[in-house]
């Protein structure tokens, strides 16, 4: 065990980063591990010494090594000091990957994003399922954790204050956020308002068969720049529409187009459309936001509209391997059937 109490050299901190000193802290221990310049069993510099070298509290020094110490990186001897109990730190990026909810495209999502960072780091995947509390709690509980954040914002006034958490230079939006983040943070995302507004003045001769173009945008749903570009196309175009809310009281009609945002929706769509013997593409125009394997099946083809979200994950995983920094909307597809 080397006695390095006093040697603060494996220890940065700069008064100009907004990542707090503690985590700061804790980021230096991690990169002193990772480079050899710190092994294991060595003694850490004390928290007197750190303190009187960079003048900071004592108090985000042990807050720091109270949490390396729960990650057990870490640990102490009454007397002696903190030393390194880990002669490595698993793969060279640990990554924490924290989405909203998880359904089947958002599986799909999760599913290339590990394939293709197999070997490269190791993933541990957590949900805040849009509630800001639960998005704040898991930032703040496992950030220490960590040392690559791919995070899927929760838009609400509160977030930016808690992404200030995570290491700035470490830290990338997936799927959502490029709209209110994206000139800070880089990121892999779609462009809810350009894409849908892109689609379907591109189709617009297919549209204009049906009376009525109706979005189904349930409560449920959190892309609200879906709307606006949604709005944007109809305004454009002079057509009959209507932004549909409470979906779950809504009363279909026959001869409409509906563009859904949440499957329960689509369900009870093609279901009131069996029931009083509507025809998909004909009667009654269907098209639904992301694809799954299921809608290629259910009802002769749901046509989906949709991000290419194998793409995505391949493309957010390679942006961490590369350590690159870049800002790319994903692509945006229609897969063409007979509900259309």
């Amino acid at each position: 065990m080397e006695n390095i109490p006093g040697n603060t050299s494996v220890i940065t901190i700069n008064n100009s980063n907004s990542l707090p000193i503690y985590k700061q802290i804790m980021q230096s221990v991690r990169e002193s591990i990772s480079s050899g310049k710190l092994k294991l069993g060595d003694m850490l510099p004390s928290v007197n010494s750190i303190a009187a070298d960079f003048s900071i509290a004592r108090g985000s020094i042990f807050k720091a090594f109270g949490e390396l110490r729960n990650a057990g990186i870490i640990d102490s001897i009454p007397g002696k000091g903190y030393f390194v109990t880990k002669s490595s730190l698993p793969a060279d990026k640990n990554i924490f990957l924290l989405m909203s909810t998880f359904n089947p495209y958002r599986e799909i999502l999760y599913n290339a994003f590990v394939k293709q960072i197999k070997g490269s780091a190791t993933v541990d995947i957590y949900f805040h399922h849009h509630n800001i509390k639960v998005f704040e709690t898991l930032i703040s509980n496992h950030a220490a954790h960590y040392n690559t954040f791919v995070i899927m914002p929760e838009i609400h006034k509160q977030t930016e204050r808690i992404l200030m958490q995570l290491d700035q230079k470490k830290l990338y939006l997936l799927d959502a956020g490029m709209k209110d983040f994206g000139a800070k943070y880089p990121f892999v995302c779609q462009n809810y308002e350009k894409d849908i507004y892109n689609l379907l003045k591109t189709h617009i001769i297919r549209i204009e068969k049906y009376k009525r173009v109706v979005l189904l945008f349930s409560s449920n749903s959190r892309s609200y720049e879906i709307i606006t570009g949604f709005e944007s196309f109809v305004k454009e175009y002079k057509l009959s529409t209507e932004v549909v809310r409470d979906t779950e009281n809504f009363k279909f009609r026959k001869h409409d187009l509906y563009i859904t945002t949440d499957d329960n929706d689509l369900v009870r769509l093609i279901q009131k459309s069996k029931s009083n013997n509507w025809s998909l593409g004909r009667d009654i125009g269907v098209v639904s936001y992301n694809e799954t394997p299921l809608k290629s099946v259910i009802a002769e083809g749901i046509t989906t509209i949709t991000s290419d979200f194998v793409k995505m994950g391949t493309d957010m995983a390679n942006m961490i391997i590369k350590n690159k920094r870049e800002s790319l909307e994903n692509p945006f597809l229609i897969i063409d059937r007979n509900s259309f």
